[in-house]
């Protein structure tokens, strides 16, 4: 069979060039291989949409990785709080206005929301992973971005008024993603009467209580997507099951006290009896009988 003749990578067309680099993630777009490409790839890496969406979740480590750099410096030798300032502005000026989504480094503060808040008026979701931030400053910088659609935080964020406060300056707000350790339903009240208008909320890798699952499905009326997957737990009941019904997307994992049984909502199957694993189990165990016995360290 003969092999289709070969192209070159700059024939690409640009809307697919495009579409490439908002996948190869702002570190790249800036100062890696797109900067070095040929003059059809550089025009799409500068191209607006490409910045649409602007992940910096890993940039101290892309950086890093370069070069060595000193503890709190980028690969330039620059402290990263102040490299990550100059790569916002240049993200906010080559997406011209179009920033729809920024996720933020765990060492990203209250400034670089207020940064962002004002560089980026019509931002429609960010992360912040910070647990450093202080009331007053997430507020103001919540009073700036009016267009915000969702955001993912740190449980320590998870006040009545701060996220009232969201609710009222943002009116289109309905998706919220809470890194915690617990959730009982004092928080799960705090949550469902300060945004009522929830549609997606996700809080993985958090033991929570049956009380609190349920406190989201009773009081979150508009709640299509809820994502409480990555923590072994118990507090998936019949009764959690049947109101969970009504929701587009539920995510969950529960272990139960008889055996290792695990039952989760990935294959679809809601099985309590521990003789009779669901299809994920049987396929971990499968394949864990496939690599052979563990070697002893």
């Amino acid at each position: 069979m003969a092999m289709p003749p070969s192209r070159p990578w700059a024939e690409l067309q640009h809307d697919l060039l495009v579409a490439i680099m908002t996948r190869v993630g702002a570190p790249d777009l800036l100062c890696g291989g797109a900067s070095r490409a040929c003059s059809s790839w550089r025009a799409a890496a500068r191209d607006p949409l490409a910045w649409r969406r602007v992940d910096l979740r890993d940039w101290v480590a892309v950086t890093s990785g370069r070069r060595a750099a000193r503890p709190g410096h980028s690969s330039s030798g620059v402290p990263v709080h102040a490299a990550l300032f100059g790569i916002l502005e240049v993200a906010a000026k080559s997406a011209e206005g179009r920033i729809e989504a920024v996720l933020l480094p765990e060492f990203a503060d209250e400034d670089h929301l207020l940064f962002l808040a004002e560089r980026c008026p019509n931002l429609q979701y960010f992360s912040l992973p910070s647990t450093c931030m202080t009331y007053d400053q997430f507020c103001k910088a919540i009073g700036g971005l009016h267009s915000l659609k969702g955001m993912a935080v740190d449980e320590t964020l998870i006040n009545y008024d701060v996220l009232l406060h969201v609710h009222q300056c943002c009116p289109d707000f309905v998706e919220l993603k809470v890194s915690a350790l617990y959730v009982d339903e004092e928080m799960a009240s705090v949550i469902c009467n300060s945004l009522p208008n929830l549609k997606k909320l996700e809080i993985p890798s958090a033991d929570m209580s049956s009380a609190a699952i349920l406190k989201f499905l009773d009081c979150l009326a508009e709640l299509e997507h809820l994502d409480i997957s990555g923590y072994e737990t118990s507090a998936i009941l019949s009764s959690v099951l049947e109101k969970a019904s009504r929701l587009k997307v539920f995510l969950w994992n529960s272990k139960f006290e008889l055996g290792e049984f695990m039952d989760c909502s990935n294959c679809g199957e809601h099985n309590i009896n521990p003789q009779d694993p669901c299809k994920c189990m049987m396929e971990h165990k499968v394949m864990d009988w496939l690599a052979g016995p563990s070697q002893a360290s």
